[in-house]
């Protein structure tokens, strides 16, 4: 069957149709992310929202510290932390430690105090788990290393 006009055939049309649609379809696929707010990174078309959304001046960061005889706080290595030398991963143990339960707390707690036992560290005798606030900025240009503020969540003796 013939379409009137230029005398294509209906199945020309069709997937020419077709073909305009399957475009339309990939040019909006690609253009509409930036335009929506993002809620969630989204692979394969990410908006990359942990480098793009403004976190604002203060960071909170878990961490657990080891205190000396006078109750110093000294920083313990990822491997005391996280039982791994990857820093990322020491982080998120002791964030999702600080999330969860007092139970968890203590368990971390302890988990890392034995770990500081079987290690060099003589000089810590006791591993706080602790939130400590940071001035982003300034903790990245070395402005400001020490918290703002820091909430102690638990501690634990180092066994010897």
């Amino acid at each position: 069957m013939r379409v009137p006009g230029r005398s294509r055939s209906l199945r020309e049309v069709r997937g020419r149709a077709r073909a305009y649609l399957a475009l339309a379809v990939a040019v909006a696929a690609v253009a509409v992310p930036p335009l929506v707010p993002p809620t969630a990174d989204s692979y394969p078309l990410s908006t990359y929202p942990m480098f793009s959304l403004d976190r604002g001046p203060r960071s909170a960061v878990a961490t657990l510290v080891g205190l000396d005889a006078e109750g110093e706080a000294h920083r313990l290595s990822p491997h005391l932390i996280g039982g791994t030398d990857e820093p990322m991963l020491a982080v998120a143990t002791a964030s999702r430690a600080a999330r969860g339960t007092a139970a968890d707390q203590t368990r971390l707690c302890d988990q890392v105090a034995a770990r500081v036992a079987r290690s060099a560290r003589s000089d810590v005798v006791e591993v706080a788990l602790q939130v400590e606030d940071h001035d982003s900025v300034g903790f990245v240009t070395g402005a400001r290393g020490e918290p703002l503020a820091v909430r102690v969540l638990t501690t634990c003796e180092v066994p010897r």
